[in-house]
């Protein structure tokens, strides 16, 4: 099973790391240090289609979940990192149910879904019978993070076959007329966060949230998120150099 649903099962909420360096090393390392998850950012990270087959293997292979976020919601593209490996999608700027209902068509294959058949990654990890394991073999969350998003949030959480939403803050900030600066505790964004999260789960739907630092992240699992990314790998790695150089000249 799916290391994340086995997690929500379980009542717990998943910790993912999220990739903006196509780097096959750091790739493999970061995925042995305890994430539940690691995301190849196909949107605005470095990675492209061409990346994620490598990535997503080394992600697998260091031991956790691989994930994608696609560029956009693209059925053909979705499909393809399906193929590749990839557990779970993020699809973003999910602006109203039809985009929701396009989303959820590409990740099942018939009758409920329109996925093409030619699983050549997914048949190696679950074998000969993965047709049957395929829908519970992927998590797969739509972003609402635009101002259509919000208003059309009942009607996106209404369309079955994805498992939730995925907040993103700083778009979700813009909207609203705010800055997008990482873990903006602006109490009109906060608000709406906590409308997001009430009522992904007054529809049965989880709901997740892109993070910055633990604290911000801890916070959203409080606050009822089932899934959170905390701190991408290029911010930690500037982080870090800044410490580094700091802490080297006095």
């Amino acid at each position: 099973m799916n290391r994340i649903r086995a997690i929500w099962n379980a009542g717990g909420a998943a910790i993912i790391g999220w990739l903006n360096i196509p780097s096959i090393l750091s790739a493999e390392a970061l995925a042995g240090c305890g994430y539940d998850g690691l995301l190849v950012d196909l949107q605005h990270g470095a990675a492209t289609l061409d990346d994620a087959p490598a990535l997503l293997l080394a992600i697998e292979h260091g031991g956790a979940e691989p994930l994608a976020r696609v560029a956009a919601n693209n059925a053909a593209e979705i499909m393809r990192l399906l193929d590749f490996g990839a557990y779970g999608i993020i699809a973003p700027m999910i602006n109203s149910a039809a985009e929701a209902q396009a989303f959820a068509d590409a990740l099942h294959y018939p009758p409920r879904g329109s996925r093409s058949y030619g699983p050549r990654r997914p048949q190696r990890r679950f074998g000969p019978d993965y047709l049957a394991a395929a829908s519970a073999s992927v998590v797969s969350l739509a972003m609402v993070e635009t101002r259509d998003g919000l208003a059309n949030l009942d009607a996106i959480l209404a369309v079955p076959g994805y498992d939730g939403i995925f907040i993103g803050p700083s778009d979700l900030a813009l909207a609203l007329g705010l800055s997008p600066r990482p873990d903006n505790d602006d109490p009109l964004l906060i608000a709406t966060i906590s409308d997001i999260i009430a009522r992904c789960k007054a529809a049965g739907k989880r709901v997740g949230i892109y993070c910055s630092g633990a604290a911000y992240a801890r916070r959203m699992i409080a606050a009822g998120c089932d899934i959170v990314s905390v701190t991408p790998d290029l911010l930690m790695l500037t982080d870090s150099a800044r410490a580094v150089v700091a802490a080297t000249r006095g």
